[in-house]
């Protein structure tokens, strides 16, 4: 084993051995957890609640020393975690136990979530800073959003990166959510000096796709799985659908009469109910107490138009279907579905490259073009203003007595949701800068106003689904040749500057300063009728020189030459104007990707020319005189073919079985 685990408990050190699990080979499900040689098990009865188990689990972690954190959705099983952390704290702290560590409750809002989940947990963490300031429980609620550069906006609709579809990793969620997640409890640790234990509402019973995952991490409810240097653990791993919801039905509070399990954060889950009833046609067994027509009520809320969870969004239809009042959320179906639809669809595709090797780009249609890109945040800036005078009619409707006065209804009084904000606007205009991808300035400014106050709008069209296809083999574009005006080419600077004299703020990472995005849509509307006379270049420029966007000064470099590539092809572009015959023989204009395409050569071919310009590279070097030009560069082919290819890092992953704190904790108590 190798690996101790040294707790140091008031002048009691425990060690414990722990297993440390090589994740390059092949996991047994059934991993034999050391437990330590003084081992005490859990005092539970057999028909002790699986809740009430683990509330005990997680006081005896609290009691060791170990800070805990929730990461809270909203959802069914990121609620049960919630209650039964909120009861161990609040036990111990009746119990006037000394030193209970400090712990947190985060929440991820990506922006982009369901919109009645993202005001039922807006809603919830408001609840629980109430419940825990209450109990003076020892908790801080913290929410966290993606930043800039990770969020759907900025790398989708800005650089153009498709969404992740069924089958694919969950990029999505990593850059989203659990990367902004870790980043506080990183620094979280660094202030508090404390070890934080991470709590996840994972459950074996979930899916098959999920049991598999935390099985191949060791992950249950009685394992704290060290992951990346990370402490996690899984509370309620065993429980099934049934226990989650009778946790969550036995913390409601009707009629005056305390709960029947715990009274927790809210008086009742009525609406979190309400919601998974209506997302699973109308029932959820466990709640109407109908065992003989038992519903799963499993239902999954993901963003609003999650593309990864299958070809259909069931709970979001289900809900449509089940009242008129969700009648809003239409929109996010059909833009869910034209995503899916162009997902194979090549003429959406940019192929424009971002690798230039030996003066050749590469040209492969990985990324949504410029016109699918401004096509997205057309439908996206539409949705939001039509969102808008749903609820100004929704409004008067309600005030003048025409709709029932209801929660619901009076919620649906304002919008509720905003796709593109105006710092999302300045994001994209800048990104667009650097790419150039379009001939005039601020083209996502513009748009914003042109459907916000000159009443343009772009609906979603429905479009038949593109069929599955490989991806077209990568081909090569010269980049080398000498434009008619090369000295013209600009990257973030116009001619004639220097990188060094540009005189800007720089930022940790890429980030929109205070009321920017609100100074740039004042500055576009203020010109809006002399913006198609600018070149996209200065959008990027004014950005920086302005203040309204920072970038990390290791980037500057990076983006200078991004944007150098894209002016280089562009202007390549505009100088040859080229044409192209149409099936009718007319001479017709082509555009950039089929320019591109036209000119390009295919892999063979620059592995040739590669060739050549290798031996060129070498030709003056002292060591060709011994060994000669060609068998260097053949020497070097070779290693590069036999070389074995690189496997993605695994993590190594560390457990611990929970029941040690068990012991640690009751022999605390001793001192």
């Amino acid at each position: 084993m190798g690996n101790e685990l040294n707790l140091n408990l008031d002048k009691l050190e425990l060690q414990i051995p722990v297993q440390v699990i090589d994740s390059d080979s092949d996991i047994d499900t059934s991993v034999q957890v050391i437990d330590p040689s003084n081992h005490i098990e859990p005092e539970c009865q057999e028909d002790t609640p699986v809740w009430e188990v683990s509330v005990n689990r997680l006081i005896n972690l609290l009691k060791s020393g170990y800070s805990l954190s929730v990461g809270f959705s909203g959802g069914k099983d990121s609620s049960c975690v919630l209650i039964i952390f909120l009861e161990a704290l609040r036990r111990l702290v009746a119990e006037g136990h000394p030193n209970i560590p400090k712990c947190y409750v985060l929440n991820s809002n990506t922006k982009r979530e369901m919109p009645l989940i993202d005001s039922y947990s807006e809603w919830s963490l408001t609840q629980i800073s109430i419940y825990c300031a209450r109990h003076n429980l020892p908790v801080e609620v913290h929410q966290v959003k993606p930043s800039l550069t990770g969020s759907f906006n900025y790398y989708c609709i800005g650089r153009g990166k498709l969404p992740r579809f069924p089958g694919q990793t969950r990029d999505c969620a990593i850059g989203e959510k659990i990367q902004p997640q870790q980043k506080l409890v990183k620094r979280l640790e660094a202030e508090n000096d404390s070890e934080i234990i991470t709590l996840l509402g994972t459950r074996l019973d979930e899916s098959a796709a999920r049991k598999r995952s935390m099985e191949r991490f060791s992950m249950d409810e009685v394992s704290i799985v060290e992951l990346d240097g990370k402490l996690t653990f899984a509370p309620i791993a065993n429980f099934d659908l049934d226990d989650v919801w009778m946790l969550i039905a036995g913390c409601c509070q009707h009629d005056g009469k305390p709960a029947k399990i715990y009274n927790t954060y809210t008086p009742n889950f009525d609406e979190l109910l309400q919601l998974y009833r209506d997302a699973n046609s109308g029932t959820c067994g466990v709640i109407v107490g109908d065992t003989g027509n038992r519903s799963s009520c499993g239902s999954r809320f993901g963003c609003a138009w999650c593309t990864v969870s299958g070809e259909r969004d069931n709970s979001l239809e289900s809900m449509l279907e089940q009242d008129e009042a969700y009648a809003f959320m239409k929109p996010f179906v059909k833009f869910r579905q034209f995503l899916i639809n162009i997902r194979f669809d090549m003429n959406s595709r940019d192929f424009r490259g971002k690798r230039i090797d030996h003066g050749w780009m590469k040209i492969i249609p990985d990324y949504f073009n410029p016109t699918t890109k401004r096509q997205i945040l057309r439908y996206l800036i539409t949705m939001d203003r039509m969102e808008v005078e749903r609820a100004r009619k929704h409004e008067e409707a309600y005030y003048a007595g025409k709709i029932e006065k209801t929660e619901l209804n009076e919620l649906l009084c304002y919008p509720m949701f905003e796709n593109i904000t105006q710092n999302d606007i300045l994001a994209i205009d800048f990104v667009w800068s650097l790419n150039r991808d379009f001939e005039e300035a601020s083209p996502a400014a513009r748009d914003y106003l042109a459907i916000h106050e000159l009443g343009e709008r772009y609906f979603i069209p429905e479009v038949p689904r593109a069929e599955r296809i490989s991806i077209p083999k990568p081909r090569w574009f010269d980049v080398s040749q000498d434009l008619p005006n090369q000295e013209e080419v600009q990257g973030i600077l116009p001619i004639g500057w220097k990188l060094e004299d540009l005189d800007i703020n720089f930022a940790d990472e890429m980030e929109v300063t205070m009321a920017s995005g609100f100074s740039y849509i004042n500055a576009v509307r203020e010109h809006y009728y002399q913006l198609n006379k600018v070149d996209i270049a200065e959008t990027c420029r004014a950005a920086l020189r302005n203040d309204w966007i920072r970038i990390r000064k290791a980037d500057l470099l990076r983006y200078d030459a991004i944007a150098r590539r894209h002016d280089y092809i562009l202007r390549l572009f505009q100088s040859e104007r080229p044409m192209k015959e149409n099936e009718y023989g007319d001479l017709v204009m082509m555009n950039v990707h089929e320019f591109l395409i036209e000119n390009s050569i295919d892999q063979e071919e620059f592995e040739s020319i590669r060739e050549k310009l290798q031996q060129e590279e070498l030709a003056d070097d002292y060591a060709m005189d011994l060994f000669g030009v060609e068998s260097v560069v053949e020497a070097i082919n070779e290693l590069e073919a036999n070389k074995p290819k690189k496997e993605p890092k695994k993590p190594e992953t560390t457990v611990t079985n929970v029941s040690a704190y068990e012991m640690a904790a009751s022999q605390m108590q001793m001192f």
